[in-house]
């Protein structure tokens, strides 16, 4: 029931996507081998309802498949996911840092470097 309860409170936190699925690998094997095993579709919801932020769309997005991911294509998305959210997130921060320095005016470029 301690195994059950704990897959079920998952949740993802600061963790990346690699360290939460495998805390999530590792409640789902370790509840096989007490002899409890979990639907793979059971697997998908916790992990789902685990994420955080913008993965929670994704994973609205994927529960709706007639057929629940195997964890390897589970672990891809939302890896995928991550690499491409973080990516934005790059690209948004080098867009305002160029924009606030485009807006200082008459500031040498040698003054900006650390």
């Amino acid at each position: 029931m301690q195994l059950h309860g704990s897959f079920q409170d998952l949740r993802q936190g600061d963790d990346s996507v690699i360290r939460f699925m495998q805390k999530a690998k590792a409640l789902f094997d370790e509840l096989a081998d007490a002899g409890r095993p979990v639907l793979l579709e059971h697997f998908n919801l916790y992990v789902f309802r685990g994420l955080w932020g913008e993965s929670k769309d994704l994973g609205t997005s994927l529960v709706t498949k007639a057929e629940p991911l195997s964890y390897a294509d589970l672990y891809s998305h939302l890896l995928t996911h991550e690499f491409l959210h973080k990516t934005s997130l790059h690209s948004m921060k080098f867009v305002v840092i160029n924009a606030l320095l485009l807006s200082m005016p008459n500031i040498p470029p040698s003054a900006l470097v650390a």
